[in-house]
């Protein structure tokens, strides 16, 4: 289940090199995912079809949530976040409240650490996004963090209690609740569909 996915070692197929930042903001737009961490840039390959299907399912059943319930708006990748500790990365869905909305609206550009996201394993990155960005995503203050596993059909749910992780794992037929998402329920095999 979802401790088995973050316990897992994997050979990472991503690219890796130091850099300043003022690199990494010269380089040229680009789809692929390319994140800034720690002093490098890291560059993954492109999604898979299951990857992307199940980002549009799950953003889909999000936004129409939050469109009914509460104010902000859902994102997804590639869309660049600059966290509050200098990092940039690029969640594969993620929810910025009203007033980050409009700061990222403002200056055309995300600077804040989205209170909600997830992040849709692919393979060659399963350590990146267990291991590397969930300390990230911890210690920037992320409120609640999915970690989706498309082939298992699982989510470990990890929200922020007194500044760390607590973790529920859910598979296809578990409810998942909402924490930051208050009132946002489904069980995990109608949010992540066929």
């Amino acid at each position: 289940m979802a401790t088995e996915v973050l316990e897992q070692a994997t050979e990472e197929r991503l690219i890796r090199r130091r850099a300043s930042i003022e690199e990494f903001w010269s380089l040229p737009e680009s789809v692929l995912p390319t994140e800034y961490i720690d002093g490098e840039i890291i560059m993954a390959p492109t999604p898979t079809v299951a990857h992307q299907r199940t980002i549009l399912k799950m953003a889909s059943a999000l936004q129409q949530f939050i469109s009914q319930s509460l104010s902000g708006e859902i994102f997804i990748s590639p869309l660049d976040v600059v966290l509050p500790s200098g990092e940039v990365v690029q969640p594969d869905i993620f929810l910025l409240n009203a007033k980050q909305t409009g700061r990222a609206r403002a200056a055309n550009r995300v600077n804040d650490a989205p209170p909600f996201l997830v992040e849709i394993l692919s393979p060659g990155s399963v350590k990146h996004d267990t291991v590397t960005k969930r300390n990230l995503y911890e210690k920037n203050g992320v409120r609640e963090y999915w970690i989706v596993d498309v082939k298992e059909r699982t989510i470990a749910q990890l929200v922020l209690r007194k500044k760390h992780y607590v973790l529920t794992e859910l598979g296809g037929a578990d409810r998942i609740k909402g924490t930051v998402l208050a009132g946002f329920e489904m069980t995990v095999g109608e949010l992540l569909g066929d």
